[in-house]
């Protein structure tokens, strides 16, 4: 009976060594997000990474990410939507490329709290996949995004801004669909 216990009290002890420290997780969210500072893809470093992540956010940071952010903000892309000040150019030029959709067919609302499964389908666009075509569905894209290896978990819910981050970084070495 002490053998077994001990056995067991043992692989525990391995198992809790396997999952990441709350401080791990928060020093590879700190990393995404100071390697994407110095690739020029934030634009400050502010990361505020435990704040929830807004799609006008997401917006701004998918365009940067794609190395569009000057084509963006010098091109006058007309936009449906109506609640777009400041981010106007990014917004038009991601719904341009096909990347972004609205919350109606003129409402982008900027300020909303940010999906895993909007987030994941704006990548999954830029990327070259298409939920028109039937690669991915909204609902399914944080789990596509993670069986196809964009991502490395899963995500759900509402994102903070550092799992943005995160992901951002990930999506760094990923290849467009297609593409080798």
């Amino acid at each position: 009976m002490k053998t077994k216990l001990l056995a067991l009290l043992c692989a525990l002890t391995l198992l809790l060594g396997l999952v990441p420290t709350a401080a791990a997780l928060e020093g590879e969210t700190l990393r995404s997000a100071d390697i994407l500072s110095t690739l020029h893809v934030l634009e400050n470093t502010d990361y505020r990474l435990d704040d929830t992540a807004t799609r006008g956010e997401a917006a701004v940071l998918l365009v940067n990410l794609s190395g569009s952010k000057w084509a963006a903000r010098s091109m006058q892309y007309p936009t449906p939507f109506q609640d777009v000040y400041a981010i106007r150019s990014e917004v038009a030029y991601g719904a341009r490329q096909g990347w972004f959709s609205g919350i109606t067919a003129d409402a982008f609302c900027p300020d909303d709290p940010l999906s895993a499964n909007a987030w994941c389908a704006f990548l999954l666009r830029m990327l070259g996949y298409s939920d028109a075509k039937g690669d991915f569905t909204v609902d399914e894209a944080p789990a596509f995004a993670q069986r196809i290896g964009l991502v490395s978990r899963g995500y759900s819910g509402t994102l903070t801004r550092g799992a943005v981050f995160e992901s951002m970084r990930e999506a760094l070495t990923f290849s467009y669909k297609d593409e080798d």
